[in-house]
């Protein structure tokens, strides 16, 4: 009965360590890995990855652009208003 109540307890401090951790996950250089954050900003930068055709680059300093004006903003916000810069400039 003890041998089975350690595992579950190491079970879930490894589970809480993998879920604590699961952001840091290529963020050495500094850019979130891919699949990391919210739905919204997941979908947010599919979206932006689609417009941009690929350019991961030029949707982050719309982001650091962005966080310049608005330095308490999340992140899906700051994403959603790079895209609309974006599609408001694009039709200009």
């Amino acid at each position: 009965m003890d041998a089975l109540l350690l595992i579950l307890l190491l079970a879930a401090f490894v589970w809480a360590l993998l879920h604590a951790t699961r952001n840091l996950r290529g963020s050495r250089s500094g850019v979130r890995a891919p699949g990391g954050g919210s739905r919204a900003e997941r979908a947010l930068e599919e979206e932006l990855l689609r417009l941009t055709r690929g350019n991961r680059g030029a949707i982050e300093r719309g982001v650091t652009a962005q966080r310049r004006r608005h330095p308490d903003a999340s992140r899906a916000d700051l994403l959603r208003r790079v895209r609309d810069e974006y599609l408001r400039d694009r039709t200009r």
